[in-house]
């Protein structure tokens, strides 16, 4: 999976400096990059960029918690 799409958007939620994200096994919630109201905000970027339509049994942040998780997620789910 291309994480560009994907780490151009965790990127802009803190400011657009990607040294800033956590590594990509580590939390973006407790890093503060994500929370809970921007998980649908995720869920329809993943569906813009990648074709990915996370449904709602799967709406969960530990399903989205790294950003390993997440492209996990899209391989699986493609």
């Amino acid at each position: 999976m291309d994480r560009e799409p994907l780490l151009a958007y965790l990127a802009n939620l803190i400011g657009g400096d990607r040294k800033l994200l956590p590594k990509p096994s580590e939390s973006l919630v407790d890093e503060g990059v994500l929370d809970s109201f921007g998980l649908a905000d995720l869920v329809a970027m993943l569906d813009k960029s990648y074709g990915v339509k996370v449904p709602d049994k799967d709406l969960a942040l530990a399903n989205f918690d790294t950003i390993d998780k997440i492209a996990a997620y899209v391989e699986s789910h493609r």
